[in-house]
């Protein structure tokens, strides 16, 4: 669980949305519980691909054909499922239908934010372990699912203990099947057994004899009709439906209620709903905002696609590329090595030089790897070309180390305006965009963030136009067997967004007028400088001085806190800065105390470095009538999870982020002359009010105020009663929803 807000991960209660083929266990078939739950259908009928239509089907039986595609719907009124929808999605990633009867075992679930992500970058997936022991005495017996989370709440490490128990799996007469979900979370050292939770809650389904499906959820922690004393919070969130999947009708009441008292100073959020329904429209009571009405269409929506699946061209199978392996330390604290570096959980402390193993998931030996950490690290650049019109509208992040501060910038097709500035580290919208063209000279480098492009780059022009070539980037770290360091040190030139070396306090804090940052060379030959990557340290040096803080410095404030860069280098000097538009290829120093600015990655007993593999990457142009994106350029990432490189906008309201296109199902694209196949796998639809609500709620026969939906009460809960945490010492079984079962 995570500090509110959480995601809302939705899937239809009115069409089965989970269970299916159980598993053959031996002589014990096991039992599937559903993976989401919601109050509301999905649309089939958006203008975006929701299903997988018949013409675009070729390999019958394929990963392609057969992958789930799930949809559910966002709407404030429905947002009391936010954390029961998170654990069933992630108990689901520990296929623990699998391993029923086989003992306790190891997970890794990713956290990946559906609507809170989607940006490009360099850090890696993030995994939560999880401790699962599924059994099913007989098959009459209801299959039994208890996990245990280590994670933190409210800034304190916890565990949450869960059981989940399947009599009846889901089916067209039974959406959810029927089940009983009950958690708890305690502090770190509580016995098991303890009440003194963090949270506590329940889910169920309610049997009945007729054609309805009824089920209740209700989670708490402290009283949100009382006082919430100075740093403690109180919450609760509760939900009960009774609906006719048939009919696609039904009655639902919602609350979701959260209030922190952070020293006097309060936080609160608060919702409550009662809603009907019928196969067209949902008429909702806010009842916490004088009982407004709203009607909405569930006809017309607007779709929104958080997860895609890449499959091969041709056969349809599903491309699992997963560039990584699981590690432990020798404490038994679980993490992940990969391309993109090391991974523990937070309360992992990585030392340079200690030990990791990996383990087989055949006979369980282990192979040991020596960590190698370096407080900064050298990344290769290499470019793909666009134009400035593809990033037309796309808010860029911009640093100016001549004191003009962190800003967000936008090429409007004629200039480059700033919309906002980052102040106490919150951003502050511009009322008016400004230019900042006069800012710049022509033939001046350029270098700009965007969180679906990762590094977006130009030579700034006489004129700008949406014609203007720009570049974006891939990236690989470099270690000291890369082919760049074969000859020994590699040495760098450059020009612009120099680095100093032996930073001190005063410019690693941009105080006093200082700036980590060299003044930018005027000529390639004035003001230039040169850099030597040191194949032994790993390290960038200026002078023979590391190109890092000082001795003793720390960084409190400022941009730096999140890491400095330096860059673009180049290995051979230029001539002209009217070179730098035919360099294919550069280099970006950057470091910091945060892991994604260091080298993390490991060492074999032959003092190799372990090569990983990379993402792979696509060219994808997005053809949609209509849309500011028709006719774009991306260049997409694929790590056998997840598709990165697609615009994403932030919501001021939530802080979520939303995606800004949809790719098709059925898209083609290709990468070193392979053909692959898009196909969408998880997203949100929002239906859109009618305009006028009374009319449309008199017309439907609506009667929300005539027969209201009782509150869930906190007496149905149990303690799960699971005992502690089981100790585990083999790796983990699944990664991400994979099994791992190959190899080492």
């Amino acid at each position: 669980m995570r500090k509110f807000p959480l995601p809302v991960y939705l899937l239809p209660l009115l069409a089965a949305c989970g269970g299916g083929d159980a598993t053959d266990t031996g002589s014990i078939q096991s039992l599937q519980g559903p993976q989401q739950v919601s109050v509301i259908e999905a649309s089939g009928g958006s203008n975006n691909t929701v299903r997988l239509p018949r013409h675009l089907r070729a390999v019958a039986g394929s990963d392609y054909q057969t992958d789930a595609t799930r949809f559910w719907i966002r709407d404030n009124s429905l947002s009391a499922l936010d954390t029961v929808n998170m654990i069933l999605r992630s108990l689901t990633e520990t296929q623990y239908w699998e391993q029923t009867n086989n003992g306790p075992y190891r997970a890794l679930v990713q956290q990946d934010e559906r609507n809170g992500g989607g940006e490009r970058g360099n850090t890696g997936p993030v995994y939560e372990e999880w401790i699962v022991d599924s059994t099913r005495a007989s098959n009459s017996a209801p299959q039994i699912a208890s996990f245990w989370i280590k994670g933190v709440e409210q800034g304190e490490e916890s565990v949450i203990y869960g059981k989940l128990t399947v009599t009846e799996e889901p089916s067209d007469a039974q959406p959810l099947g029927m089940f009983t979900l009950y958690f708890k979370s305690l502090p770190v050292g509580e016995p098991a057994t303890s009440t003194n939770t963090m949270f506590e809650g329940y889910m169920r389904t309610i049997a009945r004899n007729d054609a309805q499906t009824e089920v209740e959820f209700y989670m708490a922690h402290g009283d949100v009709e009382g006082t919430v004393a100075s740093g403690d919070y109180a919450q609760r969130e509760r939900m009960h439906l009774l609906g006719n999947p048939l009919e696609q009708s039904g009655r639902a009441y919602t609350e979701r209620r959260y209030i922190q008292n952070h020293g006097g100073s309060t936080y609160s959020e608060e919702g409550e709903y009662q809603l009907q329904f019928n196969a067209d429209y949902v008429a909702r009571r806010d009842v916490a905002n004088g009982n407004t009405l709203s009607v909405l269409d569930r006809n017309d929506f607007e779709t929104r696609v958080y997860r895609y699946g890449v499959y091969d061209g041709t056969t349809e199978a599903r491309v699992d590329q997963l560039s990584g392996f699981p590690v432990q330390d020798s404490n038994g604290a679980n993490g992940w090595a990969g391309f993109h570096g090391i991974w523990f959980p937070e309360n992992v402390t990585l030392s340079n030089g200690q030990t990791l193993y990996r383990r087989s998931f055949q006979d369980n030996s282990t192979t040991p790897y020596t960590l190698v950490i370096a407080p900064g690290k050298l990344e290769k650049n290499t470019r793909d070309s666009i134009t400035l019109g593809d990033i037309e509208g796309e808010d860029m992040e911009f640093f100016d180390p001549n004191g003009g501060g962190q800003t967000k910038v936008r090429f409007t097709g004629t200039d480059l305006v700033r919309v906002a500035t980052m102040s106490n580290g919150e951003w502050q919208i511009e009322n008016t965009p400004v230019s900042i063209s006069s800012g710049f000279t022509t033939g001046q480098w350029c270098s700009f963030w965007s969180q679906a492009r990762g590094n977006v780059e130009f030579s700034w022009p006489a004129s700008l136009s949406t014609s203007t070539p720009a570049y974006v980037w891939s990236h690989t770290t470099l270690n000291a067997d890369s082919a760049e360091l074969a000859g020994g040190d590699l040495t760098l030139h450059g020009y612009f967004h120099m680095l100093r070396a032996g930073i001190t306090s005063d410019q690693a804090n941009f105080q006093n007028s200082e700036s980590p940052y060299l003044p930018d060379a005027s000529s390639t030959s004035s003001g230039n400088q040169t850099y030597v990557f040191d194949k032994e340290t790993l390290m960038l040096q200026l002078g023979g001085t590391d190109v890092n803080l000082a001795n003793g410095v720390t960084i409190t404030q400022g941009p730096g806190m999140f890491g400095l860069d330096c860059g673009p280098l180049f290995a051979t000097a230029l001539s002209s800065f009217g070179d730098i538009s035919s360099q294919t290829v550069t280099y970006r120093w950057s470091f910091g105390s945060n892991s994604w600015n260091q080298l993390r990655t490991l060492k074999d007993a032959n003092e190799d470095f372990v090569t990983f593999d990379p993402p792979t990457r696509f060219t994808y142009v997005h053809a949609e009538n209509g849309s500011s994106y028709d006719g774009r350029t991306f260049f997409l990432e694929w790590d056998g999870s997840n598709l990165q490189g697609l615009p994403y906008e932030q919501d001021s309201g939530s802080g979520n982020w939303y995606p800004l296109l949809n790719i098709p199902t059925g898209t083609e694209v290709t990468a070193a002359s392979t053909t692959y196949k898009i196909k969408q796998l998880e997203g949100e639809q929002m239906m859109v009010e009618v305009g006028s609500p009374n009319t449309v709620y008199t017309a439907q026969g609506f009667d929300i105020d005539g027969t209201t939906i009782t509150e869930p009460e906190a007496t149905p809960y149990q303690d799960p009663a699971i005992g502690e945490m089981p100790e585990v010492t083999a790796a983990p079984l699944y990664v991400g929803g994979i099994a791992q079962n190959a190899g080492g």
